[in-house]
């Protein structure tokens, strides 16, 4: 298990026990969607960014509110994770296996050489 699905698992034990697995997922919804706004109004500011070179205008300003979000996210992605006994380092290890086994069949419309 990775190690920061532990660390969020010790401090998830005195604080999200009572929350389901339905409020945990849209807890998780709602942090994306705060995680979506925060790069829209980035966004309008640099329209670049919605350019697959535009990581490097996203102001300082900016990277942190997104770090902050992209915290939120994956805390609450190790919370419903742990509660549900998955590995997330293995599922993470066998998502890139499929990702990678599509590209080389020219799933996402270009094959790999």
């Amino acid at each position: 298990m990775w190690q920061m699905q532990r660390t969020v698992a010790n401090f998830d034990a005195a604080r999200f026990r009572s929350l389901g697995p339905g409020y945990l997922a849209l807890s998780l919804a709602g942090e994306a969607g705060e995680l979506a706004n925060v790069v829209k109004k980035a966004w309008r500011v640099n329209p670049l960014i919605g350019q697959p070179d535009g990581y490097s205008v996203v102001t300082a300003e900016h990277r942190g509110l997104i770090a902050d979000e992209l915290a939120d996210v994956v805390m609450l992605s190790l919370v419903l994770a742990n509660h549900l006994g998955i590995d997330v380092e293995a599922e993470v290890g066998r998502k890139l296996e499929t990702i990678d086994e599509r590209v080389r069949q020219g799933y996402y419309g270009h094959e790999q050489a």
